[in-house]
């Protein structure tokens, strides 16, 4: 199938490209700067890459009209509301495929939910709706109802890999630096999901039949660790034997100030309906092979911390 990947140069996008084109499909990535060094990892695996901004459709609708599947996987952090809403007008005006319905893959994240009553979440639970995430329910609803194939996929905290912009990397650049700081509840924890397990899913998603249309699905492993103690994994992998300063949330570090509480979900209707399940070891177990593999992309100048 011909596949179009919205921020393919991200974290998701990135590894979700690399594992549709090694099942055989025709992928194109649409990124604002084409010069990345990461992006030759992907023109070597001969997908291609396009520069284009998604708030500016007319500069690469034609692409996504010839696309089976698009998956849409970038927040835009300064207008997502409007810039996601002009992506979806853009695909609600394209002329259908002859005999096939267009599928759209839409990614929000586990972590939309915020501060709700229950402990382990799941695909019902609906938002606090004074969150600052929250938003991002009504988006979900608004591209369920375009008169495609959607299917929304929630990943929780991503890890592995080139830890491309993760929470990991944070931690294990902190750890180089000397100077580790924990912000918030030392007893919160965190669902995750190692990025090819998450581009599995994708992939599940882009060749599932019809009945997937118009669902939801969490995509996390079932593992529920303390993050301090995620955390002082990454520490100690990058050597780091030193202490840890605990301060307070503070404004503007969006992790501290909107994840400082326990994000447990469940992929429990992801393995019934998708056939998923995480492969890989959990977060803990991994990463002293994270490590690694962040350390080969930084020499290379194809990761960088957030």
């Amino acid at each position: 199938m011909r596949i179009f990947i919205t921020g393919v140069s991200g974290y998701a996008g990135f590894h979700t490209a690399l594992r549709l084109a090694a099942a055989g499909h025709q992928v194109t990535g649409l990124v604002r700067n084409t010069a990345q060094p990461r992006l030759d990892i992907l023109r070597t695996r001969e997908i291609a890459i396009m520069s284009g901004d998604i708030a500016e459709p007319d500069g690469y609708r034609d692409v996504l009209a010839q696309s089976q599947v698009v998956i849409h996987t970038v927040l835009d952090k300064k207008r997502a509301k409007e810039t996601d809403r002009t992506f979806f007008a853009a695909l609600a005006s394209l002329p259908q495929h002859q005999g096939a319905r267009r599928r759209f893959i839409y990614t929000t994240g586990c972590a939309i939910v915020g501060n709700v009553d229950v402990p382990i979440i799941d695909e019902s639970v609906e938002p606090d709706p004074a969150y600052p995430l929250a938003f991002r329910r009504a988006l979900e609803l608004e591209a369920l109802a375009l008169n495609l194939g959607v299917v929304v996929l929630r990943p929780s905290f991503m890890f592995g890999n080139d830890g491309h912009n993760s929470v990991t990397a944070d931690w294990f650049a902190m750890a180089e630096a000397g100077d580790p700081v924990f912000r918030g509840d030392r007893e919160k924890g965190w669902s995750w999901v190692h990025v090819d397990d998450l581009a599995e899913a994708y992939l599940l998603a882009a060749e599932a039949d019809r009945s997937i249309d118009g669902e939801v699905f969490c995509i996390t492993d079932e593992q529920r660790p303390r993050c301090v103690d995620v955390m002082r994994a990454c520490l100690s992998a990058a050597g780091y034997d030193g202490p840890i300063s605990f301060e307070p949330p503070v404004k503007g570090d969006t992790i501290s100030m909107w994840f400082d509480k326990n994000e447990f979900s469940t992929s429990a209707k992801a393995r019934r309906q998708l056939g998923w399940f995480a492969r890989r070891l959990g977060v803990l177990d991994s990463i002293p092979a994270a490590y690694a593999a962040w350390k080969a992309a930084k020499r290379f100048g194809a990761v960088v911390s957030a």
